[in-house]
Parts: C-alpha cells; structure tokens; sequence
C-alpha cells in the first residue's frame, strides 16, 4: 500500500579529511565492506522503493563505480548542512508517497532492525518525524534530546548552544531520522539559515514540527545499543566500528551452528557464508565472497577468499584464492591454490 512505502536517502558527501585519504571516507572498508555498504545492506533489508545516496561532486564516480546502477545518485555542489543535502533528493523523491528515512554513510554499525523500528514507531504515531537517539555519558560532541515532564519531544539543542543543565541530558541524538514524506518535502525548505555555520540543519525540523503540532509531532527512539550512533571520522573511529562489527559476525556464526576455537584471532568478512557444523580454527581468515560448506574444517592459520569450498573439505596452514575446493577434499599444509 502507498502509505506503507519507504523511501532512503543516504547522506554521503562528507569531506573525511581526519581518514588523511585518496580514498572517500564512506568507501574504507570494515570487515570486507565499505561503511557505505554496511549501511546501504541495512537500508536494502528494509526493501525500500527508492535509495538516493547524496554524495560530492569529486566522490560521485568512485561511490558509483564501487555499487554500480542500483541505487540513486545526487550531488551536493556545496557543502551547506544536512537540511541542504537532503533537499537534493527532493526531485527524485518530492512526488512519491510514503515515508523517507534519512541515513548516514559513516555509520556503518546502524542495525536493519532498528531502522525498521524507527519507521515502524513514527507510523504507529502518525508523528511527523522519529528520530534515532542513544544514551551515552557524557555524550561528547552530540545534540542532546529536549524533552517535556511527559517525555513528549520538545526540540533538539547542539552542544555548543546547550546551556549547562542541557549538557548534563545524556539522550543524545543520533541523526538518524524516518519523515512523513509529504510533510518533509512541504518544510524542508523552510528550514533557516544558520548564520554561524551557513549551513541548513535538518535537525531543526525537530522544533518546527513541535511548533506546528505540538507534543507527540516528533519521536525519539533511543537505541538498544548506543554504538549504532557511532559515526567514523578517523582511522581510530575505523577500527573501533570493526571490532564491533567482527563480534556481530563472530556472534551471528555461533547461533548458525559454527564452531570458532579463538574468536580473537578468527576473521570473518561480512559477505562470507558459513555452514553448520564448520569449524575455524585459530589464525582462520575469510574475505570477500567465500562460501565454506558445512562440516568442513578450516585452519589452523589459513586464508580463504573469493572461494567455494564444499562441504566436509578440510584446508590447514593454507591460502585458497578465487578457487574451488571440492567436497571432502583434504588440502594442506603450505598450500596455495588458485585459479
């Protein structure tokens, strides 16, 4: 049904000048995928009607050459604040129903499910706009979430506006945001200049819903785990978001039946498939599109990528590039097979 159609828009046109980088931020890699895959997987299992992904003019070839045609592509000329970047998917989007939820391509650790939540929670009280929040103390560099003594949301204030007693809230807002579609394309150009930044802030939709409709025009979300919010500038901020998403793959391989000896020193990329019954054993590292069978063992101190491997095979001390393995075979030690 029409008012149960999603559109997502990715904002993606970030300097990323911390990465000190050839590179666009949006495009290193975490465990196989970039930031902006990890992000665009999550918007895909949502299974939206249209993705625009809102990039700068000197990253758009690289990000479209990297994901190909499916998604939507606009460009943000100038750099004018978030309110400025999504206007720019205005024409791709300003005439079709449904709801839009507005995402980020440095956060790469947002959950499928908890963008579902969000929409799921703005639908059900028909509010104008939801929003992602998180705990986190201190919630250092963030907006702190203005609520009433009925919890109902009453505006969004920047850390460098907020006066002491906001600064002690530690309901921070994520970015993250699920509109009323029709409602954001009438007022996203309303939005105000900030005279400060000369940028347009999508988060000052926030109090323009409150002041049109007052309590429950907006929600706030807080998510089940804060590190959802977490936003990379940095190489550091890079490999921090890995490790959590390594322990989301490592967690996700136990409840399918795999057997890992030493998770700390097994690597799995997120794009890899493991069958029940596997075990990986210590120094294992899987990349790209490997598919390893069930009942097989793997390592210790071997690398598979771009490789099948059928179910019952064992391959130990031993590196296996873009070839096949086939099933029950034994290979190793000091192999390396390729085709």
């Amino acid at each position: 049904m029409a008012e149960h159609r999603l559109n997502v828009v990715v904002l993606a046109a970030g300097q990323g000048t911390r990465m000190r980088s050839r590179l666009p931020k949006v495009l290193h890699p975490l465990c196989g995928r970039s930031s902006l895959g990890h992000v665009l997987a999550a918007a895909d299992a949502l299974k939206p009607a249209r993705t625009v992904v809102v990039l700068a003019s000197d990253t758009l070839e690289q990000v479209r050459q990297h994901f190909g045609p499916r998604y939507n592509y606009v460009v943000q000329r100038e750099r004018l604040g978030t309110g400025h970047a999504v206007l720019q998917a205005h024409p791709l989007l300003g005439l079709l129903p449904g709801d839009v939820l507005v995402l980020y391509g440095d956060t790469p650790l947002l959950r499928a499910e908890t963008a579902r939540a969000l929409v799921e929670a703005r639908r059900a009280q028909n509010a104008s706009l939801a929003l992602l929040s998180f705990r986190a103390d201190p919630p250092t560099g963030y907006g702190r979430v203005l609520r009433d003594v009925a919890g109902n949301v009453l505006a969004l204030v920047e850390e460098r506006n907020a006066t002491p007693e906001q600064r002690a809230i530690t309901e921070a807002n994520s970015g993250v945001m699920c509109f009323d579609g029709p409602w954001l394309w009438r007022h996203v150009h309303d939005i105000p200049l900030n005279t400060v930044k000369g940028e347009y802030y999508l988060t000052d939709l926030v109090s323009m819903a409150v002041a049109e409709r007052g309590p429950g025009a907006v929600l706030a979300l807080p998510a089940a785990d804060a590190r959802e919010a977490w936003g990379i500038n940095d190489r550091a901020q890079l490999a921090a978001a890995e490790a959590v998403i390594h322990e989301r793959i490592i967690a996700d391989l136990f409840q399918a039946g795999v057997s890992i000896t030493d998770p700390a020193t097994t690597y799995v990329d997120a794009d890899v498939v493991v069958g029940a019954d596997t075990s990986l054993l210590p120094g294992t590292l899987l990349q790209g599109t490997t598919r390893i069978g069930s009942g097989c063992e793997i390592g210790p101190h071997t690398t598979i990528r771009n490789s099948t491997v059928g179910d019952g095979a064992r391959v130990r001390y031993a590196v296996v590039e873009h070839a096949t393995v086939q099933t029950g075979e034994d290979i190793g030690p000091f192999v390396h097979r390729t085709e």
